[in-house]
């Protein structure tokens, strides 16, 4: 039995230095024994910071190495973390888990034929605006649900947040798996699908890319959602906006709840003043979760905080976004559009 994990980790972008090595700090049960790049300069910065590196993935892989944290553009994610569990690694992957979802599904039957664990991280699980809504529904603040309206607006794709030394606009070219709806809409059904309200039955779906030229991919989409309880959710991902719009509108049959931000929120009630609601400071502490549910599936058997076959139901929902608003692109006439349900 080993009581330390040694963790490899593949990819030293800025994700890593930034979210993931102050997180892995925290945590003695999981040492960092190694860092591979395809760039000499993340190479060299790592051995500034202290870390073994290797440039040779196979070499990593061959190390003592019992996990691999995947940290490179999702276009590789399943090619890795199949070597990865081949060589009989536990693997943690960064959102989305893969490119679709029967590249997941697959995963899922290499890791349970090596008998490995496979974790991903959905960190916006974990976000203070996201279990304030969570709580709000679980504990009946709203009254029966009839709605969730889910926006993320920004302005810009966030492709200036990648290293210069590889390839920064990643984000914004289809190869490497770049685009709002794996980027961000990832994090959003991740979330709708973790309030409880039941699985998708129904997709309403449109992607577009702007004519704004900051990329190939879609950086416009709006996808509408019904559930098995009868309750109509809707995502919307805006990467030209600079306008504030609010994170959630949730509407039940008591009150409506406005989330404005991570530290701002509103309950409507007919009838009664407006409340502010107190934001807790959930995120930084719930988001070690993740790592440390992983330490505990691979030390003891514990379970994750996050599974493989969450994000593959996750998956499943993009995959039906993305064919619905293709659909709704060859149907389209003109200016009316026919709409198609998934």
């Amino acid at each position: 039995m080993i009581d330390t994990i040694k963790l490899g980790i593949v990819g030293f972008g800025r994700i890593v230095e930034l979210i993931h090595l102050p997180l892995l700090k925290q945590l003695p049960e999981i040492e960092v024994s190694g860092i591979f790049d395809v760039t000499s300069p993340r190479l060299a910065l790592a051995a500034k910071r202290g870390f073994a590196t290797f440039s040779n993935l196979e070499a990593l892989f061959a190390s003592q190495i019992d996990a691999v944290l995947i940290a490179t553009p999702p276009s590789s994610h399943y090619q890795i973390a199949t070597q990865a569990l081949r060589k009989g690694k536990h693997v943690i992957i960064e959102k989305p888990v893969t490119l679709d979802a029967n590249e997941a599904i697959q995963l899922k039957v290499i890791a349970d034929q090596e008998g490995k664990s496979v974790s991903v991280f959905h960190n916006r699980r974990f976000d203070s605006d996201f279990l304030l809504a969570k709580q709000m529904v679980a504990e009946d603040f709203l009254g029966d649900i009839l709605f969730v309206e889910r926006r993320y607006h920004t302005f810009g794709s966030g492709a200036s947040f990648g290293v210069k030394s590889f390839h920064q606009a990643w984000r914004n070219e289809k190869a490497y798996g770049g685009g709002a709806l794996l980027d961000w809409g990832v994090h959003l059904i991740d979330q709708l699908l973790n309030l409880g309200l039941g699985s998708c039955v129904e997709i309403h779906a449109s992607m577009k890319n702007l004519r704004w030229q900051q990329g190939e991919v879609d950086d416009f989409v709006h996808a509408t959602m019904s559930t098995e309880q009868q309750v109509i959710m809707s995502m919307d991902i805006n990467f030209a906006s600079n306008v504030p719009s609010p994170l959630w509108i949730i509407g039940g049959e008591k009150a409506t709840l406005q989330i404005m931000s991570d530290r701002e929120a509103y309950l409507y009630e007919k009838g009664k003043p407006v409340r502010e609601l107190k934001m807790e400071e959930y995120g930084k502490s719930g988001v070690l979760s993740i790592y440390s549910s992983f330490a505990n599936c691979i030390l003891n058997g514990g379970e994750l905080a996050v599974t493989l076959e969450e994000a593959i139901e996750t998956m499943k929902v993009l995959d039906k976004i993305r064919v619905c608003a293709q659909q709704n692109k060859e149907l389209a006439h003109g200016n009316f559009v026919l709409g198609s349900t998934v």
